[in-house]
């Protein structure tokens, strides 16, 4: 009886010269390195959902017209196939939300977005290791990551990873590193390293006046102010805008699907949830140095906690839950 009554995926129709095909049901614009690619695989289980043959699809209507984004990228889901699919860029995350939110509403008014969140600060760490190792990719045969680390680093700058990264990675108001921090960025920058986007350079960069030196971090102290640009833009929380969490899938996988899936319109009874439940607590890793420090996590920062936490109580309020890196009860 449910499923009877149950209305079809979101279907948007575009015009391919000869049939009708249908727009994508589900956008995915981010959040980089907090599980975009599990949060589409996860969902790909389902028996109606396909995804686009490219990992990643620039979706935004100002750099690809709808139409030909769709003819395309369509993964041969038609009107009344019954079938969904997601397109997804974390790239987008980097667009102004309540301008990107209203491009798409026009483009694909019936699609619904999906937003992967995860702690802030281990986001930058993850974006850190997947930086330097670009870095490293670049220098050729100069160093491999292992070497970098346990030779480079460890010899002739007399630091690890972990400090590299707490060096550059300056979680302080105005944007101060130490003396220390300085020096060794400095001399990374004599020697020809740079990590994007800016993790080597002078502390001048601020241009927000979050009091955050990275653009990236600049904009998860307050993940709070990016969900409200959707929410503003039409999109409603558990209806057209699903939120997941990545550091909850091994424990709340099942509902976090689930709520996507009726965000999409699909049926949860034709889901794999006894193949799916095994996934949900597996970890993928593409090199062995995402493996050893995505894993180990970064190191602790007490200067982060007030800074990416502050903006814990909005989004609770937003979302109705609380973000597992909040942790705790909200605080009075």
């Amino acid at each position: 009886l449910r499923r009877a009554h149950m209305r079809p995926p979101p279907c948007d129709l575009f015009w391919n010269g000869s049939h009708s095909l249908c727009g994508p049901a589900l956008l995915v614009p981010g959040l980089g390195k907090c599980g975009t690619n599990a949060l589409a695989n996860y969902l790909a289980l389902h028996p109606r959902v396909r995804l686009t043959n490219q990992s990643e699809v620039l979706f935004d209507p100002r750099d690809a017209n709808a139409t030909e984004l769709v003819v395309r990228h369509n993964p041969g889901v038609t009107p009344g196939s019954g079938l969904a699919w997601i397109v997804k860029h974390p790239g987008l995350e980097n667009r102004h939300a309540s301008v990107l939110a209203r491009r798409l509403r026009r483009a694909y008014p019936s699609a619904s977005v999906a937003l992967a969140l995860c702690d802030p600060v281990q986001r930058a760490f993850r974006f850190f290791i997947y930086f330097l190792e670009y870095e490293l990719r670049r220098h050729g045969a100069r160093s491999t990551f292992t070497r970098f680390a346990q030779v480079t680093l460890k010899r002739r700058y007399n630091t690890t990873v972990e400090g590299l990264f707490s060096s550059v990675v300056a979680l302080r108001t105005d944007c101060v590193r130490s003396a220390a921090a300085r020096s060794l960025a400095a001399a990374l920058r004599a020697d020809g390293y740079s990590i994007p986007p800016n993790w080597l350079l002078e502390d001048a960069w601020d241009p927000a006046g979050h009091g955050v030196c990275d653009p990236i971090v600049a904009k998860d102290s307050r993940l709070d102010r990016w969900i409200e640009d959707w929410v503003d833009a039409g999109y409603v929380v558990n209806q057209s805008l699903g939120v997941v969490f990545m550091e909850s899938w091994a424990r709340d996988g099942e509902p976090m699907v689930r709520r996507l899936l009726r965000v999409m319109r699909l049926p949860e009874e034709e889901y794999p949830w006894g193949v799916a439940a095994a996934r949900f607590s597996q970890r993928v890793y593409d090199s062995e140095a995402r493996r050893r420090y995505f894993k180990k996590g970064a190191p602790d920062l007490d200067v982060s906690v007030p800074l990416m936490r502050r903006q814990c109580g909005a989004l609770q309020d937003l979302l109705g839950e609380r973000p597992p890196w909040c942790g705790g009860e909200r605080p009075p």
